[in-house]
């Protein structure tokens, strides 16, 4: 069996988390014998997406757990996000459609050639709480908004309009459905986050090639070792629309990155370390990627499994836009409490850019719950246990 890392599985599937109060698509399909195509709302599942009968209480539950687990981790102390809750750094960016996108890809923020866009950018380390940097077995995330967009919003939040593309570094999730990633939740709160009791339960509750693909995945994640956030390619994992009639994945893939190493006696906050070198103004330079849609060319390609990965000998990826990150100083109290304000998820978009699949539809609404708990206000008891920044 592959080394199992301590915690890829809940962190490849959501990065950070959303505050609005919006109905749950699978509900709608619950209601229409599982496919809901006939519902007519931004957040209702799409000609493309399959809803099993019974998703809407399955998600519900995992939206109290989420609660419950983060009660658990962090008590009456300040909590943090759900997954995804070390940051390695907040940086300005910006990103430009290329002048010469194919007319195929001008959709959404793609629409208009050249046109630039202000964005943040969060890195992040996966483990379930802020604990020490490690070399691997650890999922890295990417999470990008891009601000002042043009057009129709799936959740039609007042203020300015958003648009978030959250990433990792390997191009699947390790978890398929939403019904595996329940019992994955459950077990997390009963074994109080101990993995190494986690998933060999787990294990013994999938069908075998599910396993087994499961296994494959933390493999991979495992032996994925990563010396600068700055030099990783990173995926959506999950599909969205683009536009009304196609579906596509979304990639970012860094222009000539060095390859630096895991340092032998790595420091507890090393990836951020890494990131400073880079993006240092007087001794750094610019971090410069190509953002990439892969369009999905046939039915083969899987809208409801988020562990299968779109080989790109099927579905190849696409240059659109060019994402710059220009030499800045972040680290600093004042962006890293401003890092720790921003909302991110995959629902902050336009409408031609839904998000699809079972998976994103649980994504929807177990961000919901994490922001919420994380805005209660809470007395004090005690000073925090948490490892510190």
């Amino acid at each position: 069996m592959n080394k199992i890392p301590s915690w890829p599985l809940a962190a490849a599937i959501l990065l950070t988390a959303n505050v609005m109060d919006v109905t749950h698509p699978a509900a709608a399909a619950d209601r229409n014998g599982g496919n809901a195509v006939g519902a007519n709302s931004s957040t209702s599942p799409t000609k493309f997406e399959t809803v099993p009968p019974g998703e809407a209480e399955q998600i519900g539950k995992i939206a109290t757990l989420t609660k419950e687990l983060l009660q658990q981790r962090y008590g009456d102390s300040l909590a943090r996000r759900g997954v995804h809750p070390k940051d390695h750094g907040c940086v300005k960016a910006a990103l430009t459609v290329n002048p010469d996108i194919p007319e195929k890809y001008r959709v959404g923020v793609f629409a208009k050639p050249a046109r630039t866009y202000d964005a943040w950018i969060r890195f992040s380390n996966a483990t379930g709480t802020v604990t020490a940097d490690v070399g691997g077995a650890i999922s890295r995330g990417m999470a990008i908004k891009l601000m002042g967009v043009e057009g129709d919003t799936l959740l039609g939040e007042s203020g300015a309009k958003t648009q978030d593309f959250l990433l990792i570094n390997q191009p699947m999730f390790a978890i398929a459905n939403v019904p595996t990633y329940l019992k994955l939740n459950s077990l997390l709160l009963l074994h109080r986050d101990n993995t190494a009791k986690v998933f060999p339960e787990l294990f013994k509750t999938m069908a075998p090639d599910e396993a087994k693909k499961t296994q494959a995945i933390l493999g991979l994640i495992a032996q994925t070792k990563l010396g600068n956030p700055l030099e990783s390619r990173y995926f959506s994992a999950s599909p969205f629309l683009f536009g009304k009639d196609t579906v596509a994945k979304f990639g970012v893939t860094p222009r000539n990155p060095n390859k630096t190493p895991v340092p032998e006696n790595a420091s507890v906050n090393y990836l951020r370390a890494a990131m400073r070198r880079s993006l240092s103004i007087t001794e750094g330079s610019p971090a410069v990627f190509d953002f990439q849609v892969q369009l999905r060319t046939n039915d083969s390609l899987p809208i409801e499994d988020a562990s299968a990965e779109w080989k790109e000998t099927d579905a190849k990826f696409q240059n659109v836009a060019v994402l710059t990150i220009t030499q800045q100083e972040f680290d600093n109290p004042l962006r890293i409490t401003e890092c720790e304000h921003l909302v991110f998820t995959p629902w902050h978009g336009l409408a031609e850019h839904k998000p699809l699949g079972g998976i994103n539809r649980l994504r929807l609404q177990v961000y919901i719950a994490s922001s919420q708990h994380r805005a209660e206000a809470r007395e004090p008891s005690g000073f925090p246990t948490e490892y510190p920044r």
